[in-house]
């Protein structure tokens, strides 16, 4: 009867030996994917590849660049719009004062 204890105990011990041994395996498995998903979304320090992180931040430069692009286009189309106005009011101008001379002489 003891030797059977002892046998049912060592089969139990090698059964929880198994058991840990996959656990560790299986946690080492999700740390390697962790930082695979780590790795693809900060970037990878060693390689110095950027991930989803730099990406994002180096969209978000080229859009303020590209709106800052913009509101220079904006502003210069005000410009010629204003200037285009004065030139022609000045030219409205001359010719009224030229109607308005040559029905004077």
């Amino acid at each position: 009867m003891e030797q059977f204890f002892e046998q049912s105990v060592k089969d139990e011990l090698k059964s929880m030996d198994q058991r840990l041994y996959d656990l560790e395996e299986k946690m080492s498995s999700i740390d390697n994917k962790l930082t695979q998903v780590i790795e693809a979304i900060m970037g990878n320090p060693l390689t110095k590849a950027g991930g989803v992180v730099n990406s994002i931040e180096l969209l978000e430069k080229k859009i303020s660049a590209l709106e800052s692009k913009v509101e220079k286009q904006e502003e210069f189309k005000k410009k010629l719009t204003w200037t285009v106005g004065l030139i022609l009011a000045a030219a409205m101008i001359i010719q009224y004062l030229l109607d308005l001379y040559s029905h004077i002489k």
